[in-house]
């Protein structure tokens, strides 16, 4: 087995030990949040932590309400540029707390009059220092290059600041049922995958392409996202991550029957509009995969693959950190199929450190 595979399998663990250790660290950074009423926030990530990141800003702004940006590094540390930070809440994620630049815009921020939070595995690294709150991962020590138990972390980190902020939402309400709702994404998207299966698998489709689609919308938009990343880094497929509405400005053209795409399509309103999309990939050819709730056993259509049912219950907001596990898991045994090594793939290391 793979370390990869080992520490997909760890992420149920993981997010129960986070979710009973967590709650004094994650109280502290809402009441800061709370008395400091930020009118804007800004997230500073790179890679994988980026995608958790694009999480946390549709949590910020359909939970709270505070519009939330993306940060361009460059602006501080190649162009010297001076920003205005008063009021302002940044949150800097990186799994290492290592990443100069995402360092150094929370320092900045912070000196700026910002409040300023770090989400991060190691306590003690340099973003953890720079920040005037610190949210721990707890995932342990990630041996695998391509980042599976730390991104999920990640996710279960920022929903449970939320979740502070508006304990009456769903979203609160959802959290204690996550670890469990972790555990059988798990064992459904192993038996989805089947690796050792040679037509109707995911991983069997991929494994013979070179391009993929990953696409979603809301939520999982950094879901789509994130898996294309892990198909690219475990596999060297050229998998482009695409919300749907972007898809349908003119890329749903690359949806042909030799391109494998993939869905992750949740209940609700925004499955409903994600459907629109998938009628459209169809029209031009593609025969898609798809992960999502209940509501698939009634918008399948002829020529599908085998879609991948998660009947968790869980609301929306909290279906990026279980459609995530069937993502990695479709990576790490794409990979293998491959003849690659999804624990260490060429030419990358566990930890970059980008200026």
């Amino acid at each position: 087995m793979t370390r990869m595979r080992e520490e997909i399998g760890e992420i149920p663990a993981v997010v129960e030990r986070l979710l009973r250790e967590a709650g004094p660290s994650l109280r502290d950074a809402a009441a800061a949040i709370r008395a400091a009423g930020p009118r804007f926030a800004v997230v500073a990530a790179r890679g994988t932590s980026d995608n958790a990141g694009r999480y946390g800003r549709y949590l910020l702004e359909t939970h709270l309400g505070i519009p939330t940006g993306l940060a361009a590094a460059s602006v501080l540390t190649t162009y010297h540029a001076r920003l205005a930070w008063d009021g302002v809440l940044v949150l800097g994620l990186s799994q290492s707390g290592q990443s100069p630049d995402i360092c150094a815009i929370v320092e900045d921020a912070r000196a700026g009059g910002a409040t300023t939070i770090a989400i991060t595995n190691d306590p003690g690294s340099p973003l953890a220092r720079a920040a005037a709150h610190v949210l721990e991962c707890r995932a342990g020590e990630e041996r695998a290059v391509a980042a599976t138990k730390t991104y999920v972390a990640e996710l279960a980190v920022i929903a449970g600041l939320v979740a502070g902020l508006v304990p009456d939402s769903p979203l609160a309400g959802g959290l204690p049922a996550v670890p469990a709702a972790l555990a059988s994404a798990e064992r459904a998207g192993a038996a989805w995958v089947r690796e050792d299966a040679t037509a109707d698998s995911p991983s069997a489709e991929l494994a013979g392409a070179t391009r993929a689609i990953v696409t979603s919308r809301g939520f999982n938009m950094a879901t789509a996202l994130e898996i294309a990343l892990k198909l690219k880094e475990t596999s060297r497929i050229f998998a482009e991550g695409y919300s749907t509405a972007d898809l349908e400005h003119g890329p749903v053209a690359l949806a042909q029957e030799a391109v494998p795409t993939l869905f992750f399509r949740p209940d609700g309103e925004m499955g409903a509009s994600i459907d629109i999309v998938l009628r459209r990939a169809r029209a031009s050819g593609a025969h898609p995969w798809i992960v999502g709730g209940v509501e698939l056993d009634a918008v399948r259509a002829p020529g599908d693959r085998p879609p991948l049912v998660l009947a968790d219950g869980l609301p929306e907001p909290l279906t990026p950190l279980t459609y995530a596990i069937p993502g990695q898991l479709l990576a790490e045994a794409t990979a293998r199929r491959r003849g690659s090594d999804p624990d260490a793939p060429p030419g990358l290391s566990k930890v970059t450190l980008t200026r």
